[in-house]
């Protein structure tokens, strides 16, 4: 068996024993990691106390752990399986011992004795027919619910344009959670966020007049897309329906591919909490053969944390896909492991604003919901202007608008600069450019 995160979700009997194993998938929890890629074992120290010995058989549902949970499959099974997914390059190739090589021997003969069995079949045609039905009815109904959503948010839109911008109550923070909380009884959780995250940007700048107009746009055109999205590619109107909330299994974007195989570099990472207080990151990788961009993008609440550690400059090698196959860029890896690759400078780079503008411009016309793009951007001199503000010039004079950033990355990027151009790696979100990280010497420096 191949063994995927939602293969993972299935085989953990309550939700709370898939969590706390998630939260065991860490290299520091375990040590003694191995295979013979028939099998996984290795040792789970719990408080530095207690060890826990488990053994996984990779091609049948055989399992065991020297701890005494009640389920049959523990949360140190489906943590060490979900640590497998995520890192394999962590377990060490080596022989298993006796005792384990007998036990994996006596379950593959009670396999292959079940496996001469008559099997029956899972679902017959009726039933998956019957299962097709029911998800299409669902969907019709979550569809009138958007459409009532897009209804009301046009009434809202159309006051906001009669009352003038100046007459609005934008820095109240009923005005947008009021409308917010409408988009999420109609099923519209993305522009729900999106309303949020408005207030919060007004919040942040004092002159936000202009910010507003943009992003009153933004939530018009997707009423009139939603409106004539009958007249739009298959491809593009579940574009739409994503940006607009809709969620599609890891495992079914894998199962539709392509895959794309590549050694990919880290070149940027960004951190932080969404409207919803959800930790966030995205990270943002770029082919070493392909030159394509791909970005992967995590979050969760509380304090579970991330799966995986990943740094600017590292190489992650494996095979990915995309959820867009409009515009290609958000991504989840089929499989993975970090290399040791050297970082080279052939990477590939704008050399000027015009020209990164230029390839945004297309890929907003080809997916007009784009949040973010990717920049990598080279021949860059950082200076202070006579406000004490770090301005970006590039080779044409001309100036990038830069994101409000912090004094220590402020620093940074005027340290390696010295007066000279400089390669810088960040975000660029329609309005302010946000660096992430510098190329500087044969090494990222992460922002």
């Amino acid at each position: 068996m191949y063994w995927t995160e939602d293969k993972i979700k299935l085989l953990a009997p309550d939700n709370s024993t898939e969590r706390r194993g998630r939260m065991l998938a860490s290299s520091s929890k375990w040590t003694d990691l191995s295979t013979n890629y028939e099998a996984i074992w290795g040792d789970c120290t719990v408080l530095d106390t207690q060890r826990f010995s488990v053994q996984i058989q990779l091609k049948g549902l055989k399992y065991r752990c020297s701890c005494s949970s009640k389920n049959n499959a523990c949360k140190h099974i489906i943590g060490l399986l979900y640590l497998y997914v995520k890192s394999s390059a962590l377990f060490k190739h080596q022989p298993p011992s006796e005792q384990l090589t007998q036990w994996l021997r006596s379950e593959k003969l009670m396999t292959e004795e079940i496996n001469k069995q008559p099997k029956k079949l899972i679902k017959t045609e009726i039933q998956i027919e019957k299962a097709r039905i029911a998800k299409e009815k669902r969907w019709q109904k979550r569809l009138d619910l958007m459409s009532s959503g897009i209804e009301e948010l046009e009434v809202w839109l159309t006051d906001i344009i009669r009352q003038g911008i100046a007459n609005t109550n934008a820095e109240n923070a009923d005005f947008w959670n009021d409308a917010a909380a409408k988009m999420v009884n109609a099923k519209l959780p993305g522009i729900s966020n999106y309303l949020k995250e408005t207030y919060q940007l007004i919040l942040q700048d004092s002159d936000w007049t202009e910010l507003l107009v943009s992003r009153l746009g933004q939530l018009y055109f997707w009423v009139t897309s939603f409106r004539n999205r009958l007249s739009l590619s298959a491809i593009m109107l579940e574009d739409l329906y994503r940006s607009l909330g809709k969620t599609q299994k890891r495992a079914e974007i894998i199962a539709e591919g392509p895959l794309l195989y590549d050694d990919w570099l880290i070149t940027g990472i960004k951190e932080g909490k969404d409207v919803e207080n959800r930790t966030y990151r995205r990270v943002w990788l770029q082919g070493k053969k392909t030159n394509k961009d791909a970005l992967l993008y995590e979050s969760y609440f509380g304090h579970i944390g991330f799966d995986n550690e990943y740094k600017s400059g590292w190489y992650i090698n494996g095979k990915l896909a995309y959820y867009s196959k409009n515009y290609p860029q958000r991504a989840t890896f089929e499989h993975f492991e970090i290399t040791d690759l050297v970082v080279k400078s052939n990477f590939r780079t704008y050399n000027s604003i015009n020209s990164f503008m230029m390839n945004y411009t297309e890929a907003k016309s080809t997916n007009p919901w784009l949040s973010y793009f990717p920049v990598f951007i080279g021949g860059v001199s950082a200076l202070i202007d006579s406000k004490n503000n770090l301005r970006l010039i590039d080779s044409d004079k001309n100036l990038l608008n830069l994101a409000e950033i912090s004094t220590m990355s402020k620093m940074k990027i005027l340290s390696v600069s010295g007066g000279h151009p400089i390669l810088l790696f960040g975000e660029w979100d329609g309005l302010h450019f946000e660096p992430l990280s510098i190329f500087n010497h044969s090494k990222f420096i992460s922002l």
